[in-house]
C-alpha cells in the first residue's frame, strides 16, 4: 500500500498539473490531456509485456525496475519545454514505468499470498492510490504555487526513489513459501482454513492454454471501467475551477475525494469477500452514477449539498471501483500465466483510460462543457457493472 501510494499519487495529480501547462504553454485541453492518455496507453502495454516477464522472474524485480524507472521519468518531466516531449517522457516512458510498478505485478503478488482474503488484501494494497492521491495532489498544488511545476516533478520523482524503492527492495517477497506460510498467512503444516470467496470461479488453478470463460467479456467491462474512472480524475479539477472554485479548493476537494476512497476501498474490498464481487461491483456503479449527477449539477461554489454527495459518493466509488473488479479478475486468472492474463487484461483498461481523458478533453473543446462528458462516463459505469453480473452468471452456469 504504502510504495504504490508514494509511487502512483504523482501520476494522479495529473489534474493539478494540468490547469499549470495550459498556462504556461497555452496549448489545448485535448492536446494537453492527450500526454496522460498516452501514458495509459504505455501503462497498458507495458504492464503485459511486463507480465510476461512476472511470471518467469516473479513481482519483485519487476516492481522494482519499474520503480527505478518512473522516478527517472517524473525527474526528467520537469525538463520538458514542448508537448512531444511531455509525450515522450511522461506518456511514454512514465507510462511503462507505472505498467510495471502498479496494476499487474502487485495483483500477481497479493493473488499469490491471499486467496480467502483476497478481497480485503487487495483492497488494503489499491488504498494506497486514492491515499497517494490524497497526499499528492495538495503537495502538487503547494509545491507549483512555491517552486513551479518544473521542480515540483523532480522532487515527485526522488521522493519515489527514495521511499517506495527502499520498500519494495526491503520488504516485498515473491511467494509466501518463501517464509514457510501458504496463502492467508497459514502456516504451512496448518491448512484447514482455505476456500474461496462467494462469486469466486474456482480455487484451482487455470492451466488450459487459451482463455477463460468470460474472459473477453471482462476486457470489454475493463475498458468501461478505465473511462469512466480516468475521464474524471483527470478533469475534475478543470471542471470545479470552471464553475468558480479557487484551485487550491478544488485542488482540496479532490484530496478529500481520494482520502474518502481509503475507507471506501476497504468497505467494498471486505463486502465483495462476503457477498460476492459482482454485487459489490454494482453497488459502486451506482455510487459513480450518484456522484456524476451530483457533479453536473454543481454550478457555483454556494451548491454546498450538491458537492458534497459527489465527494462522498465518487470516494466511496474511486475506492471500491479498482479492488473489487481485481478481485474478480484474480479469482478467475490463477496459474503459471497469471502475470499474462492480467498484463492483456490491462490492454483493456489502458485503452479506457486513454480514450476516457482525451475524449472528455476534446468534447469540452467542441461543446466548452463537461456536462455530456460526466454523463456519458457515468453510463461507461453502468455497463462495466452490467457486463461484470453477465459474465459472472454465465460462469456460474456452465461452472
Amino acid at each position: 500500500m504504502l510504495a504504490w501510494g508514494i509511487s502512483i499519487g504523482p501520476r494522479q495529480s495529473f489534474s493539478v498539473f494540468l490547469l499549470a501547462f495550459l498556462e504556461e504553454f497555452g496549448w489545448g485541453r485535448s492536446a494537453t490531456s492527450a500526454a496522460f492518455s498516452l501514458h495509459m496507453t504505455f501503462y497498458a502495454l507495458g504492464g503485459l509485456v511486463l507480465g510476461v516477464v512476472v511470471d518467469r522472474m516473479g513481482p519483485t524485480r519487476v516492481i522494482a525496475c519499474s520503480t527505478v524507472l518512473w522516478a527517472a521519468a517524473l525527474m526528467l518531466t520537469g525538463g520538458v519545454s514542448s508537448l512531444w516531449q511531455l509525450y515522450l517522457v511522461f506518456g511514454m516512458l512514465g507510462g511503462v514505468g507505472t505498467g510495471g510498478l502498479a496494476y499487474v505485478a502487485t495483483n500477481a503478488l497479493i493473488s499469490r499470498w491471499f486467496k480467502r482474503y483476497r478481497g480485503i488484501a487487495t483492497a488494503i494494497c489499491h488504498a494506497g492510490v486514492p491515499l497517494g492521491t490524497a497526499i499528492a495532489g495538495p503537495l502538487a498544488q503547494s509545491g507549483i504555487t512555491s517552486l513551479g511545476w518544473r521542480w515540483t516533478h523532480v522532487l515527485f520523482g526522488a521522493t519515489v526513489a527514495a521511499t517506495a524503492l527502499p520498500l519494495v527492495v526491503i520488504f516485498f517477497r515473491d511467494d509466501p513459501k518463501k517464509m514457510g506460510l501458504e496463502p492467508d498467512g497459514i502456516a504451512a503444516r496448518d491448512t484447514g482454513v482455505t476456500g474461496a470467496p462467494p462469486g469466486a470461479a474456482s480455487t484451482a488453478d487455470f492451466t488450459d492454454p487459451g482463455f477463460p470463460r468470460g474472459y473477453w467479456a471482462m476486457f470489454v467491462a475493463n475498458i468501461f471501467r478505465g473511462m469512466t474512472m480516468y475521464a474524471l480524475m483527470v478533469h475534475q479539477v478543470a471542471y470545479l475551477v470552471d464553475v468558480g472554485f479557487g484551485k487550491m479548493a478544488a485542488a482540496s476537494y479532490v484530496s478529500v475525494i481520494s482520502l474518502v476512497a481509503v475507507p471506501g476501498g476497504l468497505a467494498a474490498g471486505a463486502i465483495s469477500d462476503r457477498i460476492g464481487r459482482p454485487k459489490t461491483y454494482a453497488m459502486v456503479a451506482l455510487l459513480y452514477v450518484i456522484g456524476f449527477v451530483s457533479l453536473v449539477l454543481v454550478r457555483e461554489p454556494g451548491t454546498t449539498a450538491l458537492l458534497w454527495t459527489y465527494i462522498l459518493a465518487s470516494g466511496l466509488a474511486t475506492g471500491g471501483v479498482g479492488p473489487v473488479f481485481s478481485a474478480f479478475l484474480t479469482d478467475r486468472l490463477q496459474g503459471p500465466r497469471t502475470g499474462f492474463l492480467l498484463g492483456l487484461q490491462n490492454i483493456g483498461f489502458g485503452a479506457g483510460s486513454t480514450v476516457g481523458p482525451v475524449l472528455a478533453g476534446a468534447m469540452f473543446d467542441w461543446l466548452r462543457s463537461y456536462t455530456l462528458v460526466f454523463l456519458l462516463m457515468a453510463f461507461s459505469m453502468v455497463l462495466s457493472s452490467i457486463i461484470v453480473s453477465a459474465t459472472a452468471h454465465r460462469v456460474a452456469q456452465r461452472g
